[in-house]
This record gives structure tokens, C-alpha cells and sequence, in this order.
């Protein structure tokens, strides 16, 4: 009775392979992985022209470490090693750098460490690299080993399980490498083909990988944060471009996310973050991420590839302004993906053009910038406002916060680390509420947050983001944030989001932000914030890194060769206070959940908080923030403006009315004093 069942299942997926792999063909011949035989010709050109300093950097590289003992000192150099040896015999056929990667390869697959899946990597670039190098016996060893390693690897996933968006793309070139190096060959055939099939299933078909990527982010934007994001730019992007090399079906023409990433990129990053090699570019530190700083030799390459893919002329730009700075080092052993990805030719186009904002529908954040300067001297002015509608892995409970910087000096910051994401800091502190620039209302009796600290704020996203699966991105019940509002022109940029959604419905009935960026250097903050309870103690937030100065109604955060003036306008009458110093970085309820690996300056030490002394069910803040140099002593005058119907104030000539009670207004009059 069993015998015929089991025929049954392995017809089954015979069949589902087969359907699978009908949709697409590999090509014939190597090499296929990243580039093909017909492209050579070009790479050695460029090898011997534009990019010759850089291949010999390589190939010195090489020549110095090819007595290396073995095994070498880390899993990790397992790929970079058989990279380059194997990049520099395709392009200069000298025999001895195929005989240093052969060595390495022989020592791993001897000594039982083929599972290794750096090995899996460089190994299948060996293969596909080396072809005409190797043996029929010696690809016969090689492509089997690779194969059962890729197969080794795909064993060990629950590939329909993964639940952060960036977890699978991450993986997925493990699969892709040795599956399509070794596809046709006549070596391990089935589990070849198995791997490829995987590969694709998961890039192109049903609510995988691609298909939710290009759901949350297909304008290039990312809900993870802008450090995750680079695991997209890098790991998944690799797993595509041999996908295009290798076979007739190619993600990038289906991808939105990868298309529209460079303008993502030119408005994250701000300036350059700090000299010397070990300097960054910096970023305005979305989710889960270390520093606010985004890694310029990953985006670097990156705006290479995309920009030879797409012919992106501002791509190309933002590669070549991030080696302007000094920065975007690419280590020399991987100076190949540096030649196979730039294209010479292409001319670079600056983004003077583009407008001053950009609204990221998908991802529900506006950028703001007074100017394009990467430089560490840039005194432009740089704002992101958040009100995301899907929380993910690696994002934060921070809807409506509100980051702002000049130049290179953070005004109003992200604070905390992603220290571990178990950490106690990371649950009480770093992705809450609390550690963020927007508002918190404080329900004593909140169950919200189960054993971690009440920090009055939205739901962490710790609390529903397990079983959250690729494809539930369009889940209603999963939206927490919306921005409901945009507009942007010469003079001024507005927007407005809603985040009622990310807090507990028993406690808060609407929380609305209205930011207004009269151009270039004041912002205009409305918060309409109404609790279920006038006991709820509401709290307006605002991180800097040093400590503030509180004169009366304005607070002043000086970095740097730059200073914040925060006046608060209503409610009415409130209290401003800060909280931090040493001991208190990070409180919550008295209580300081420093980091497990220690604070840095960039993760921030005070805030200041703003509350009004007379209870209600609801409350409006209305606060000016001024950006400025620090050798201004005062913030323009600010004359309230308050009327039936609006709330608002004159500053500087500039004159920002809301409606009171947020309904639509076609017409006001007011006077205010001045």
C-alpha cells in the first residue's frame, strides 16, 4: 500500500519541478554567475583602462597572500579568496591564481568543511570562473561538493516561514550560487536543479521574497530602517544579478524596489559622517541600526550596479560623490564586484534637480533637505518625518517622530542602540516609544507591553511582529501609521500623519501630527492628541545628544557648529522639563536600561519632555523649531495666532495656521499682534 503512494508524491514533485523550471532557461557555458563569456572582453578592457588601478590592487592583493597558510583565518575568507584568485585567472589566464583557489578548495572539501556556506559561494564562483581551468574529474568533485552544501543549506530553513523581510533575500544566494553554476552539467543534477527552482520560487512566484518586497518598498524605500536595507542592496541584490547573468529571467525588471533605491539613498544619506578610512556616510537611523551612519562602500557599489542596470545617471552620482568624500572603500580582495559593476561610460547626473522632499508612500516617510551636500562641512539642513504603515522586524514603535540635522551636527536623534534585540535595553527602551521624538500617554494600568517597562507609548512591534510572514504587508490589522497628507513646493513642505492606529485603543482616541517646513529652517509642529481618560498624563518628546537648555517657553540643543530652538506655543498652561545625564540616558519610569555593550555620544543621553499641567481628554502642541548656526544667539520672534477655527503663529515673515479641531477650513481671518 505504500509503494504506490510514494511513486504518487515523487511524480508530484517531479511535476512541480518541472512546471517550475519551464518558466525559466540558464544559459549555456560558463562563465554565467554576475557576467558571461560575451562580456570579457569588456571586463579586461576595463581591467586594462579605466578600473587598471584598481584590478592591480587586486591582483597585488593576491600575489601577497598566496603562501597564506590554510585553513585561513576565517569562514568569511573561504568566498573572498576564491573570488579574487578566481576573478584574477578569468581575466589575466595566469595559471597560479587558479592553483591558489584550487588549493583552498581542495582543503576544505578534504578536511569536511564543505558545508561552510562562504565555501558554498566562492566555491561555485571557482566552478563557474575556473571552468576551463578544471578538469572534467576535478568539476565532477567540485560541482558535487557545492551542490550538496547548497543543498545542505536549503535543508536547514524553513523557507516559508521566514518572518523578517529581509531574512530570506539574505539567504537565497546560497541557493542561487551553486544551483545555477553547476545547472546542465551532468553533476548532481536533481538537487542542482532543485536548488534553482527553489531559488526562483522564492524570487519571482506568489508572496515571496520579491513580491513582498515590492509590496512594502517598491519605491525604493524600506520598513526595516535604512541599515537593514542594506542587506537588499548587497546579499539579495548579488542573488539577483546572477539571476540576470545566468538566466532569462531577471528580477530587475520586475523589481520597483531595486529601480527606485538610488533616490531612497540620496535622500537618506546626509553627510559625510566624520574623517579618516573608518568614516561613514551619515543616516537618519530607521529601526534597527547601531549609529546614525549607513555604510558608504555598500551603497557605493550598490548605486554602481543599479546604475549600469537602470542607466541611472544620479545612481552613478551618488557612487562617485561617496568616493569624492574618501569614503566608500572597497576592501581589495572584492575590487572585482567594483569592475564588474561600474560602468565607465555612464555619465553622472547631480540631483540638484530634484525637489527639496520626497514623500515615500510606501514606507510612510517624508525627507526633507535644504541642499545636496555630502561633504563633513555641509551646513544643510535635513529633516525625516516617519508615520509608517506596516511594522516589520526591526522597526520601532515610533510613528510621527521627527528627526532633524545640519550638516553633520544630529539635533533631534533616534536614541539608543540595537545593542542585541533581546536585550532589555532593546524592549524597554530602544524600539518604544519613549526613545523617540513624538508623544507618549501614559495609562497605568496598560497591558500593552507585557513584562517591559509602560513607557506610555504605541505598541512595540516586538508585540506583533512574530508570524508575521512575507505577503502580509496589505493585512489591514497590521497598519499602525498613515500619512494622510502632503504637499510640497518652493516655499514650504507639509505633512500630516496619523498614528492612532500604533497605540492601544483603550487609551487613545486620535493622535494626528501636522509638520510644516517653512523653508529653509523652521519647522511647525501640531499635535492633536485626545486620550480615553483625562488622568492620562500625555508627553511631547524631543532626544539630543547633549544636554538642552530650558529658558521659560525654549529649550536650545547646541552640536557642534549648530543650534535647535524648541518653543513650545501650547497647550497651555504645561511644564518643560529634560531628563538624562549620566545614570539617566535612558530612563523610563526611573529606571536606566543602558545598553549591555555600553552608550556611545550617537546614541544620545537627554530629552526634553513637554506636558501640559491642566487635565483633559484632549490636547494641542503646538511647537517652532528653528535651525540654526550656533553663533545665533536667538530664535526669530514667534506671535501665537489663535482663533475660533485655527491655532497657529507668525514667525519671520512666515505666517502657519491649522485648523483647530483638524476639519477643513476654505476660508479664515485672524489677526495677530505685529
Amino acid at each position: 500500500m505504500k509503494r504506490p503512494a510514494t511513486f504518487t508524491l515523487l511524480v508530484a514533485v517531479l511535476l512541480s519541478f518541472a512546471l517550475t523550471a519551464s518558466a525559466y532557461e540558464v544559459v549555456s557555458g560558463h562563465p554565467r554567475l554576475y557576467f558571461t563569456a560575451e562580456e570579457l572582453p569588456a571586463l579586461r578592457a576595463k581591467c586594462s583602462g579605466a578600473l587598471a588601478s584598481d584590478y592591480q590592487t587586486m591582483k597585488s592583493w593576491c600575489d601577497g597572500h598566496k603562501s597564506d597558510s590554510l585553513p585561513l583565518a576565517s569562514p568569511d575568507f573561504y568566498e573572498t579568496h576564491l573570488a579574487a584568485y578566481s576573478f584574477v585567472w578569468l581575466m589575466s589566464q595566469d595559471d597560479s591564481y587558479a592553483e591558489r583557489a584550487q588549493s583552498i578548495a581542495n582543503y576544505v572539501m578534504s578536511h569536511g568543511q564543505q558545508n561552510i556556506e562562504q565555501f558554498t559561494r566562492g566555491g561555485s564562483y571557482f566552478f563557474d570562473w575556473c571552468y576551463g581551468y578544471l578538469s572534467v574529474s576535478e568539476r565532477e568533485t567540485l560541482g558535487a561538493a557545492i551542490v550538496a552544501s547548497g543543498k545542505n543549506y536549503l535543508d536547514l530553513n524553513n523557507w516559508d516561514q521566514m518572518i523578517n523581510y529581509h531574512s530570506k533575500p539574505r539567504l537565497l544566494r546560497t541557493l542561487t550560487a551553486p544551483g545555477l553554476a553547476v545547472y546542465g552539467e551532468g553533476i548532481s543534477d536533481v538537487d542542482a536543479r532543485e536548488l534553482c527552482d527553489v531559488a526562483y520560487e522564492h524570487t519571482f512566484g506568489g508572496d515571496h521574497t520579491l513580491c513582498a518586497i515590492d509590496e512594502i518598498a517598491g519605491d525604493g524605500s524600506y520598513f526595516e530602517g535604512d541599515y537593514t536595507s542594506t542587506v537588499l542592496a548587497t546579499k539579495y541584490r548579488e542573488h539577483c544579478e546572477m539571476w540576470a547573468s545566468a538566466t532569462d529571467a531577471d528580477p530587475f525588471a520586475a523589481s520597483g524596489n531595486f529601480q527606485n533605491m538610488s533616490t531612497y539613498y540620496l535622500y537618506e544619506v546626509f553627510a559625510k559622517n566624520g574623517p579618516g578610512a573608518a568614516a561613514s556616510m551619515s543616516g537618519s537611523r530607521q529601526g534597527d541600526s547601531h549609529n546614525h551612519t549607513m555604510p558608504a562602500a555598500t551603497i557605493r557599489l550598490a548605486m554602481y550596479s543599479l546604475a549600469k542596470r537602470y542607466q541611472d545617471p544620479r545612481a552613478q552620482w551618488l557612487a562617485e560623490e561617496i568616493e569624492a568624500q574618501g569614503l566608500g572603500y572597497v576592501l581589495s580582495y572584492d575590487l572585482w564586484k567594483l569592475i564588474v559593476e561600474k560602468d565607465t561610460s555612464l555619465t553622472a547626473q547631480s540631483p540638484a534637480g530634484l525637489p527639496d522632499s520626497w514623500y515615500f508612500q510606501t514606507m510612510g516617510t517624508v525627507y526633507m533637505r535644504s541642499g545636496w551636500d555630502y561633504s563633513e562641512s555641509s551646513e544643510d539642513v535635513y529633516a525625516v518625518f516617519r508615520c509608517e504603515k506596516y511594522p516589520p522586524g526591526h522597526t520601532h514603535a515610533h510613528q510621527n517622530h521627527l528627526f532633524i540635522a545640519r550638516g553633520n551636527d544630529l539635533l533631534a536623534i533616534d536614541s539608543g542602540t540595537y545593542d542585541n534585540s533581546v536585550s532589555s535595553h532593546h524592549f524597554n527602551y530602544f524600539e518604544r516609544t519613549i526613545a523617540h521624538n513624538t508623544i507618549t500617554v501614559y495609562d497605568p494600568s496598560e497591558g500593552t507591553f507585557g513584562s517591559y517597562a509602560n513607557d506610555g507609548g504605541q505598541i512595540p512591534p516586538s508585540v506583533h511582529v512574530h508570524g508575521v510572514y512575507c505577503g502580509d504587508a496589505s493585512l489591514p490589522e497590521r497598519d499602525r501609521g498613515h500619512i494622510i497628507g502632503y504637499q510640497e513646493n518652493d516655499a514650504f513642505t507639509y505633512a500630516i500623519g496619523d498614528a492612532t492606529a500604533a497605540y492601544a485603543s483603550y487609551k487613545l482616541d486620535l493622535f494626528t501630527r501636522e509638520v510644516v517646513w517653512v523653508k529653509p529652517d523652521i519647522f511647525v509642529i501640531l499635535d492633536r492628541v485626545r486620550a480615553t481618560s483625562a488622568s492620562y498624563e500625555k508627553n511631547w518628546l524631543l532626544h539630543s545628544l547633549d544636554e538642552p537648555q530650558i529658558a521659560g517657553d525654549t529649550a536650545i540643543i547646541q552640536e557642534g557648529g549648530s543650534k535647535l530652538f524648541v518653543k513650545t506655543v501650547m497647550p497651555s498652561p504645561f511644564q518643560m522639563t529634560k531628563t538624562g545625564g549620566s545614570g539617566h540616558e535612558f530612563d523610563v519610569n526611573g529606571v536606566n536600561y543602558a545598553p549591555s555593550g555600553g552608550a556611545d555620544p550617537d546614541h544620545g543621553a537627554w530629552r526634553i519632555e513637554v506636558r501640559p499641567t491642566m487635565s483633559a481628554d484632549e490636547h494641542l502642541f503646538l511647537h517652532v523649531l528653528y535651525v540654526a548656526d550656533s553663533s545665533v544667539s536667538s530664535m526669530p520672534d514667534v506671535n501665537p495666532i489663535a482663533a475660533d477655527d485655527v491655532v497657529g503663529v507668525e514667525i519671520g515673515g512666515h505666517v502657519v495656521v491649522f485648523s483647530r479641531t483638524g476639519a477643513s477650513i476654505n476660508s479664515v481671518m485672524y489677526e495677530y499682534e505685529g
